[in-house]
């Protein structure tokens, strides 16, 4: 975590949801989607969370605004309890609480134009001023993102999937935000798009001093940004840690698996992957014990009886009790190379896939 401290502090957080069934609809079963996380997000700080798709991961951050109301736990902003709040004083807080979705197009109003709908949330705080103000505001934010003012007067329609993600960008900014949930936020453009995005979001958090919580399942894509990773299997983490230290030094099997499959951008390289069997389990019957023990490659009896904590190691929390019993991590190898000169090219390449200029 930050030096700044624990800006966001979550504890126990469950949501089970209610699965309707038979003829008079009754509850025939919950769908597991959260079962009792714990994490803080620093002052300034970029937690991603990952993990495949079903994991829980976008539940998360939505119950972390309080866009759905948790089954249990607590969630704590700037020390305030936000699952105590009326509805009233939780949509002040939410000056403070701001959200990016996956899809632009589909959380931008087609029918207002760029100005307006960047006026909207100014007005909705009380903090629009006159209509000189607000255009001004409007305006600044255009440029923050990398938009023109003119843009002003136009639709969201006629702007491109990179241009609308930097408008929703500039919605999240125009109250002043001390935390913003990315939920997927590059995960529909092109590649070259997503350095771009990434790179803005980066050079904005530096200016403002902003939190991220970045959900993705892209690993390639979140080593950009993210200060830790936490990975989420079945409701569960399973792992956290800094994010140089999860990429070198991966405990658990699931973590593993899923590094094994971020490609590598330099085709002389390669690794072996760390192949898991079988499908994701049903959140409405996870497996006992350990939720991952159906896939994992190096399971015990005990994996299916007891459930492992999360333990910390000097920073690195690990939800498997023998993950030092296991072989080394699948490593870079290149053929005839030296390992450490590819290692040295690898990075070169990685990171020219975000420039170091926002542009």
């Amino acid at each position: 975590m930050s030096a700044g401290g624990a800006l966001l502090q979550v504890n126990g957080l469950v949501k089970h949801f209610p699965v309707a069934g038979g003829v008079f609809g009754r509850t025939s079963g919950h769908v597991r989607a959260v079962d009792g996380l714990d994490f803080e997000v620093g002052d300034g700080e970029t937690l991603a969370l990952v993990g495949e798709s079903g994991c829980g991961k976008s539940t998360v951050g939505r119950l972390v605004l309080r866009l759905i109301e948790p089954t249990a736990g607590a969630v704590r902003f700037e020390s305030e309890d936000l699952l105590a709040l009326d509805a009233a004083a939780m949509r002040a807080r939410r000056r403070r609480l701001q959200v990016i979705f996956q899809d632009p197009y589909a959380s931008l109003n087609p029918r207002m134009t760029v100005g307006a709908m960047l006026a909207e949330p100014l007005m909705l705080h009380g903090l629009a001023g006159n209509e000189s103000q607000r255009r001004a505001r409007v305006a600044e934010l255009l440029e923050l993102v990398g938009l023109r003012p003119e843009h002003a007067r136009r639709y969201p329609h006629e702007f491109s999937g990179g241009q609308r993600q930097r408008l929703a960008i500039a919605r999240a900014l125009a109250v002043e935000p001390k935390l913003i949930v990315a939920d997927e936020p590059v995960s529909a453009l092109d590649v070259s798009i997503q350095a771009q995005v990434i790179n803005l979001m980066r050079s904005l958090q530096q200016r403002f001093g902003l939190a991220y919580i970045f959900i993705s399942h892209d690993l390639a894509v979140v080593k950009h940004i993210a200060d830790r990773i936490a990975v989420m299997y079945l409701g569960k983490i399973v792992e956290t840690a800094a994010t140089d230290e999860l990429f070198e030094n991966p405990r658990h099997p699931y973590t593993r698996a899923l590094l094994s499959a971020v490609p590598l951008p330099d085709p002389a390289l390669v690794r072996e992957r760390a192949l898991l069997e079988g499908d994701i389990p049903s959140a409405l019957a996870p497996p006992p014990g350990c939720r991952f023990h159906t896939r994992c490659p190096y399971v015990r009896d005990s994996c299916r009886r007891d459930v492992p904590e999360l333990v910390d190691d000097n920073g690195h929390a690990t939800a498997c009790p023998w993950w030092r019993e296991f072989p080394p991590a699948p490593a870079l190898e290149a053929g005839g190379a030296n390992q450490d000169q590819d290692r040295t090219r690898l990075d070169r390449l990685q990171a020219a896939f975000i420039p170091q200029e926002a542009t």
